[in-house]
């Protein structure tokens, strides 16, 4: 093959071909287009693993996050997300805290979604820009499952997910992405992804990283208020010789003495007060003596690094002020929540382990006598021994220890 052909073969490979980083969206979504298909998944096709995998590597658009002209953030049909492997991204961590601050941002508009750490990073090549390919070596579990997915191979539990899925309009996307940003542009301090990591944490009960995280959110915000609030004005008036440096030392102004500056300056309300107190209390506890914090303190966090967002930018309506995280949260094993009555369209035989066929009869018996009894309004024998006793104790008459009292 003459070099001229090799040369003409790989210019047409670059155009077709474009590598990429890739990351998905979790918990997992169908994100349509405008003119997007109705996504529409068989039981069927679920048993079959006949499902349209092609659809999922569709790409649906791209989206503006901030980077150099001509690169976007492209999204496909099965929430896969795709960023170019352009020089400030080739190291592994920054492109994880790219990704996440992509994230952050719709999640500030609304839209709830959760951190990625390295196992959620993967590589691949944007088709013909019609589809993303992902390599699959990720070993996160959303990465996981869109692989199995994605090549027809997800047991039927997991290829239910497919099935009546979450649906995200890429239009309800782009503009939670555009409202995330102006925010994030508007508090420069701030790391979206010590807020999204936060917000993952909460989710998923994991009250000390989510406290961490959150205050973290809390303190760069709380340095945003500091400088533009006070140190600005004392630079005003620059007579004081040394008044500046005084107020930019963490160590005389702590955030508890900032937050109390700023309540008194009426920046911040008394409810925001309280519950930067009894966050910062419980984080103290964390840091220094590794008490892990409740969720009373966790869920005083948020509500105070809501407030504050509302301080700053009071302008901008930010959708995650009302985003209800305990909605997508992990139920408390000690308390779950009533889901109400279960009505399954579909289920499984589970395989049975030795003897359980024989306990599962056991309790349904117990459970046919226990209703019939309570239809019958029929005491158990246990229950109308102890009502004999009681009577009888009523009947007795005084001990003469009783009497004396």
């Amino acid at each position: 093959m003459s070099k001229t052909k090799i040369e003409t073969i790989a210019a047409e490979l670059s155009k077709r071909r474009t590598p990429c980083l890739v990351s998905f969206l979790h918990p997992f979504r169908i994100v349509n287009a405008p003119d997007s298909n109705a996504w529409d998944v068989s039981i069927e096709q679920v048993n079959s693993a006949s499902w349209d995998y092609v659809a999922l590597h569709k790409v649906v658009g791209g989206i503006d996050v901030g980077l150099e002209t001509p690169y976007h953030l492209v999204v496909c049909r099965d929430g896969g997300l795709a960023l170019p492997p352009i020089r400030e991204l080739t190291e592994e961590t920054k492109a994880v805290e790219f990704f996440n601050q992509c994230l952050a941002s719709f999640l500030l508009g609304g839209i709830y979604c959760e951190a990625i750490a390295l196992d959620g990073l993967d590589f691949g090549s944007i088709l013909d820009w019609k589809f993303i390919r992902a390599n699959g070596q990720a070993s996160a579990m959303p990465n996981r499952f869109h692989k199995h997915v994605r090549m027809q191979a997800a047991s039927s539990l997991e290829a239910i997910e497919l099935q009546e899925p979450r649906i995200l309009k890429f239009t309800d996307l782009a503009e939670a992405s555009k409202v995330g940003r102006e925010t994030l542009e508007r508090i420069p301090e701030v790391s979206g992804e010590f807020l999204l990591r936060g917000a993952t944490g909460y989710a998923r009960r994991d009250w000390g990283i989510a406290l961490a995280n959150f205050w973290i959110v809390i303190e760069q915000m709380t340095s945003h208020l500091w400088e533009t609030c006070v140190v600005s004005q004392a630079k005003d008036d620059p007579s004081i010789d040394g008044r500046i440096d005084s107020l930019k030392d963490n160590r005389t102004w702590t955030a508890g003495v900032r937050h109390e500056v700023l309540f008194q300056k009426g920046l911040i309300s008394k409810s925001a007060f309280a519950d930067l107190n009894r966050a910062r209390k419980a984080r103290n506890k964390l840091s220094h003596a590794g008490q892990i914090p409740d969720e009373a303190s966790s869920k005083s966090a948020l509500k105070a690094l809501r407030q504050l967002l509302v301080a700053i930018v009071p302008d901008i309506e930010i959708p995650f002020l009302t985003l209800d995280l305990d909605s997508y949260g992990l139920s408390d094993p000690f308390c779950p929540k009533d889901s109400g009555p279960i009505n399954p369209k579909y289920w499984m035989e589970i395989k049975k382990l030795p003897g359980e066929t024989e306990l599962e009869k056991m309790e349904a018996e117990v459970l046919s006598i226990t209703r019939k009894r309570s239809i019958n309004k029929t005491p158990a024998p246990t229950e109308l021994r102890r009502k004999v006793k009681v009577e009888k104790k009523k009947r007795a008459p005084f001990s003469k220890k009783q009497f004396e009292k």
